[in-house]
């Protein structure tokens, strides 16, 4: 049996998505492929257009044979701690072979380079990232410099053109993070990269004849007013573009601004040394926080308010979102998997699972107590506490009952 490992936000499930799951079925004669897809907040520091449990559908819908769930304090957090959690749910369960993942550069040999330095840190990259830290520089860009000087002048492997471009896509820094964490956990997953096409990760611009990013789609929806399925016709697979136009219909979908009073109320309920308990928020930031509070309009508004030199307005959003939900601890290990949904002709996995995984297999919240140790219970709870808030927004915005976490079945297709 060869299972290949996913980590994704699917937000939402595009043509790109697609292309990834084709590639794997022909190239890798994969038998199942298993999604860690990120909850009801992603790692941009917000909430997630569509629900987990419709993204999930969607994902079963398009190829996907098993989901499991990134919890909160993962999903949301840096790209280092987004990979390391989705790598330790994928090595943990026990029957992943491999991991494919998108990326701007399409071949292994710079993402295994890269990641040696930073998974051994010799002296001579850690002089040179300090230096570079020292001038102001954002720790992402100062590390980009010391990685560059290092690979390309004290290695001479590369030249800096190359390098540098490498390293400015976001993509690629996440491949790299994934490799990373592989070396650490000494995994016997193997990696796969699949060269990404169409538009960049930020480009907003849609177009019939490129595969869209997610955050194009995400803007279309957001601003198009009366939105109509036809205007992203061949954009998204037919299930998932169903799905989206559902949603759209029933109000099933949360933006930035459905946080914004609850953040205020969570901002003034705080002190500068309470801020600083949050996970990402550190002294400074949340000295500007006090200072600026008063300025507050939204949460993206003060999101870009509060950015400078070295705080990224993403960096910020992940504080912002770790103060609204509470968590304050960096992720500890994952040491459980969370069932989100499966096809039913996978059942040969999840028994594979069951019988191979170093990690409980959680089908079933209401266990969670029963079968989790205290830490991986705590980080179960936080997402619980988190997917509630994001239910309970949806709940006021389009009239319906609320539903607890833990009263949600599993997707079964």
């Amino acid at each position: 049996m060869k299972t290949v490992g996913i980590i994704a936000e699917y937000n939402p499930f595009h043509n790109g998505h697609q292309r990834q799951i084709s590639y794997i079925r022909k190239n890798c004669d994969a038998d199942y492929i298993v999604a860690v897809m990120s909850g009801d907040f992603v790692q941009r520091g917000t909430p997630a257009l569509l629900s987990k449990h419709l993204r999930t559908k969607a994902a079963l819908h398009c190829g996907i044979d098993l989901v499991l769930e990134l919890p909160v304090s993962v999903s949301s957090a840096s790209a280092e701690l987004f990979a390391k959690g989705g790598v330790e749910i994928l090595d943990g369960i026990g029957v992943t072979d491999f991991l494919c993942f998108g990326s701007e550069e399409g071949t292994l040999s710079l993402f295994q380079e890269t990641a040696e330095v930073l998974s051994g840190e010799p002296a001579e990259y850690q002089h040179l990232l300090k230096s570079a830290l020292k001038t102001g520089q954002s720790f992402p860009a100062a590390r980009c410099l010391a990685l560059t000087e290092y690979i390309c002048h004290t290695q001479k492997k590369l030249d800096e053109n190359t390098c540098r471009r490498f390293l400015a896509q976001p993509n690629n820094i996440l491949g790299i993070e994934y490799c990373k964490a592989l070396l650490r956990q000494n995994s016997r997953i193997q990696l796969l990269t699949l060269k990404r096409e169409g538009a960049g990760y930020h480009e907003q611009a849609l177009s019939l004849s490129q595969a869209p990013s997610a955050s194009g789609i995400r803007n279309h929806v957001k601003t198009a007013g009366a939105f109509h399925p036809s205007a992203l016709e061949g954009l998204l697979p037919r299930a998932s573009l169903d799905l989206l136009a559902s949603a759209v219909s029933d109000s099933r979908l949360i933006f930035e601004e459905d946080l914004d009073s609850l953040l205020f109320y969570c901002l003034l309920s705080e002190d500068q040394e309470s801020l600083c308990r949050y996970q990402d928020v550190s002294c400074e930031l949340a000295s500007r926080i006090i200072r600026m509070r008063n300025q507050y309009k939204g949460f993206l508004q003060f999101a870009e308010l509060l950015k400078t030199r070295d705080l990224t307005q993403t960096r910020i959003q992940r504080a912002l979102l770790h103060i609204l939900l509470h968590i304050r601890n960096m992720p500890a290990p994952v040491g459980y998997a969370r069932v989100l949904g499966f096809r039913k002709d996978s059942a040969p996995l999840l028994s594979a699972i069951k019988k191979k995984g170093r990690i409980p297999l959680l089908t079933k919240a209401a266990d969670a107590s029963k079968i989790l140790d205290e830490s991986s219970l705590r980080i179960f709870q936080e997402t619980v506490f988190a997917s509630n808030l994001y239910e309970s927004l949806l709940a006021h915005k389009n009239g319906t009952d609320f539903v607890h976490e833990n009263q949600k079945p599993v997707v079964i297709l």
